[in-house]
């Protein structure tokens, strides 16, 4: 159990990492990630195997893509409400290659229309940790149900920019988590229409390689597929990992929002309570003596 406000981690591993570059003529950008490591333990963390995983997946790899080309200040939140296996995945991502996210499955197995995710809508949240700037939040319906090409309508409807998104997670017969990667190719202000043709033209090809090379193959072995025909510069190479800024101060401070009432109705029936945080799966433990503390902080709001 955390005793403190520092975050729960999963060590990083070399392995999982982000590789960003710019075209030779700084008019396309792409970003690479390999994170196979990551997000088998985020499943192993959340007790999910099969789609379950492979949506978590996918909604980490997509918060992680956004994040990736985000200021150091912004914070990302990938909201996806759907009808499928999953009808909901939360993701929060940060420049610095960190995220935290969960799903919550459908408690019928619905008939699948189309796509691993089926119909919808998908939210990113910008939001600014300094100066105050007033959050951004971009939505738009899923309209194929398979969140790269559904990522690649986001960006050109929300952000205005050519995009092409690759994206793939697979897992084992014992529906375990075996490989995780993904890709973003952007057009910069400044391209030309020939170029921004050219990767609209790619897309459908570009997305198979996410697959090709998931297997533990090297970032910047993909990049330099996906431009093979033109240079390009490596940016930053960067170790992903996950974090979650959960903590019992955190908690103690929401429990107490809860109001007297509340509190007061936990220690007579239980007599204690139990709060576990839905991104990372750590539970925090209130005993009595606690609770009326709780309950004392609470009546002094």
């Amino acid at each position: 159990m955390l005793k403190s406000e520092s975050m729960a981690k999963i060590p990083l591993h070399p392995s999982n990492r982000w590789v960003k570059c710019l075209s030779s003529h700084g008019n396309i950008r792409g970003v690479a990630i390999q994170a196979t490591q990551l997000i088998s333990e985020m499943a192993r963390i959340h007790g999910i195997r099969g789609t379950p995983a492979v949506c978590l997946g996918e909604a980490v790899l997509g918060a992680l893509l956004v994040a990736s080309n985000s200021k150091g200040s912004e914070r990302v939140n990938l909201n996806i409400q759907a009808t499928g296996p999953v009808r909901q995945a939360l993701v929060d991502a940060h420049p610095d290659g960190t995220a935290r996210g969960y799903v919550i499955t459908s408690e019928t197995a619905p008939e699948m229309a189309r796509g691993t995710w089926g119909e919808g809508l998908m939210s990113v949240l910008r939001t600014k940790t300094e100066n105050h700037h007033q959050p951004y939040i971009g939505t738009v319906p899923l309209l194929t149900g398979h969140l790269a090409k559904d990522l690649s309508f986001y960006w050109v409807q929300s952000e205005q920019i050519p995009s092409a998104v690759g994206i793939s997670v697979k897992v084992d017969s014992d529906g375990k988590v075996e490989t995780a990667s993904a890709f973003l190719v952007q057009a910069m202000p400044g391209a030309t229409a020939q170029e921004i043709r050219s990767i609209e033209n790619q897309i459908n090809h570009l997305q198979t390689l996410a697959g090709e090379f998931a297997g533990g193959s090297e970032p910047t072995q993909l990049l330099a597929r996906i431009f093979s025909d033109s240079s390009f510069m490596l940016l930053e190479e960067r170790q992903l990992g996950f974090a979650c800024s959960c903590s019992r101060e955190r908690v103690s401070r929401a429990l107490t929002l809860v109001g007297a009432t509340e509190l007061e109705s936990m220690l007579n029936e239980d007599g204690r309570a139990s709060v576990r945080c839905d991104f990372c799966s750590e539970s925090y433990d209130f005993e009595r003596e606690q609770l009326i503390e709780l309950i004392k902080s609470s009546h002094q709001r």
